[in-house]
């Protein structure tokens, strides 16, 4: 006779209802914990497939507000997270995946689909179950977690079951369809989810709900694979591929999607916004994403639509060790030599490959606070050697020990300086900065690295102290990046100053 699970009566049918039938918990670690428990009692011998239909739609609502409510309080952590933290990211996402799959253990439970007409369960099931992997890869995306990729073929399971010989069944609400939810989940992976912060992912994923029925599903392959083209095999255990970057296999029944609408649309919003001298309502900073820059996020977004990266240059792979600073103010009081003791701001790190471009690095030793995606990190190999200014674009982090991150390098050696844009409604401070050298490579003119935000008109004041005090004043020329955390400019010595 199986043991009861801890915390429910021998009935387990009882003990789930009464479950569900209490109000969620304020706080989202014990709601987890419950519902936890709660699904380890439903998918037990005793439940039968009527009372886990039943028990599953129940459920749906109540993990779906579980995953929103948790996505939120994530917004703004840095890695890598707190032991007790982490482990409730994985309840989280265990939770949302195990009420996904009953969706489709009631798809294809014959006794479940008795009383019910196959095509509007086929429907709102699908759908449901759908719109929940979307929740799942979120809530492991936002802390640089790998999702599982036996998602990708569960998903397609659902999308088939709902389909007809006249393609997906409508709903009264298109956004309630199988098919509006799969191509949410399917245009998620374009998002290049990793190479954001917890709260820009989150902002882009509501943003993408909005406009992802633009998203173009076949599955014949296109004539033309330009820049906008993913596929998909169906029945493999991997994630949607670039066509791009990886050749569609042949012989072999494909899924292939587009995002050339996506990227039509975000480009008639950036229009808007250019067009409009206070802006648009949609692009405007909200209160509840502080350090999120819409438009900022919203070409980037452009950018992977209309053509994602695509890696241009070889990697090598590599083992050995550099010296790593985290952050534009730690970067800073390290060059100028403020900081009362370096090595505090200062981690042991291993390169695992590079490229002329950037490198890969995973951490040895030493805590890697305050990374987010977009933050500035220093690299070298030993104290003699300078400092390669990078921006991070991908972090992975499965457990407190080990994060993995990619770099893209901007520059060879900088200097601290401070800067004060001038011409603004409201006076501004000056703000440290640094200063990178020309690079042909990358642009012709020097460049500033300065906290997000700084930027706020074409001229500004620089100021050195270096050996010896130096003032100039300057004038922007190209933004040529900005993240959350910082924005990378070209700038030239004004030869008309004010």
């Amino acid at each position: 006779m199986p043991t009861p699970t801890p915390g429910f009566t021998a009935d387990a049918t009882d003990s789930v209802q009464s479950w569900l039938a209490s109000p969620p918990s304020t706080d989202i670690a014990e709601e987890v914990l419950g519902m936890g428990q709660t699904l380890d009692a439903l998918y037990g011998p005793t439940i039968q497939s009527s009372q886990f239909h039943g028990c599953i739609e129940q459920l749906y609502s109540r993990v779906l507000r579980l995953g929103i409510e948790h996505r939120r309080d994530l917004r703004s952590q840095v890695l890598p997270l707190p032991p007790a933290l982490l482990h409730r990211v994985r309840s989280v996402a265990d939770c949302i995946k195990r009420v996904a799959l009953g969706f489709e253990r009631v798809l294809t439970d014959n006794d479940t689909r008795a009383g019910t007409p196959q095509k509007r369960l086929n429907e709102a099931s699908s759908a449901r179950a759908l719109r929940l992997l979307g929740e799942y890869y979120l809530s492991m995306n936002q802390v640089g977690l790998e999702p599982d990729p036996e998602i990708w073929r569960v998903a397609y399971r659902l999308y088939a079951l709902a389909r007809n010989e006249r393609g997906l069944e409508a709903s009264g609400n298109p956004a309630e369809t199988a098919l509006f939810a799969y191509k949410r989940l399917l245009a998620m992976i374009t998002l290049a989810p990793q190479s954001m912060t917890p709260a820009e992912l989150e902002w882009a994923a509501e943003y993408l709900t909005r406009i992802c029925a633009q998203v173009h599903v076949q599955e014949q392959r296109p004539p033309a694979l330009d820049g906008s083209w993913y596929w998909l095999d169906p029945h493999g255990a991997a994630e949607p591929q670039y066509c791009l970057r990886r050749d569609p296999q042949e012989g072999r029944t494909l899924l292939f999607f587009s995002t050339a609408g996506l990227a039509r649309r975000a480009g008639e919003l950036l229009a808007q916004q250019e067009a409009t001298s206070d802006g648009i309502t949609e692009l405007r900073l909200d209160p509840a994403f502080p350090e999120v820059q819409p438009t900022a996020v919203l070409n980037y977004l452009r950018q992977h639509w209309t053509t994602p990266p695509k890696r241009e240059q070889p990697r090598r792979k590599q083992d050995y060790q550099v010296e790593a600073c985290v952050g534009l103010t730690n970067i800073w009081a390290v060059l100028h030599g403020d900081d009362n003791g370096p090595q505090s701001l200062i981690s042991r790190w291993t390169v695992t490959n590079e490229s002329p471009g950037g490198y890969a690095i995973m951490q040895l030793q030493g805590r890697g606070a305050g990374l987010v995606a977009g933050v500035a990190v220093a690299l070298r190999r030993n104290a003699q050697d300078p400092w390669n200014l990078c921006v991070v674009r991908w972090i992975r982090s499965d457990s407190i020990e080990h994060i993995e991150i990619g770099l893209q390098m901007v520059s060879r050696g900088a200097i601290p300086v401070q800067i004060g844009f001038r011409g603004t409604e409201k006076p501004q401070s000056m703000v440290r900065a640094l200063v990178l050298p020309v690079l042909p490579a990358l642009r012709q003119h020097q460049a500033i690295l300065a906290p997000s935000g700084t930027y706020a008109s074409r001229r500004f004041t620089l100021v050195s102290d270096i050996e010896r005090v130096y003032v100039a004043q300057c004038r922007l020329l190209t933004l040529d990046l900005q993240t959350s955390s910082i924005e990378l400019f070209q700038f030239e010595i004004d030869p008309y100053p004010i």
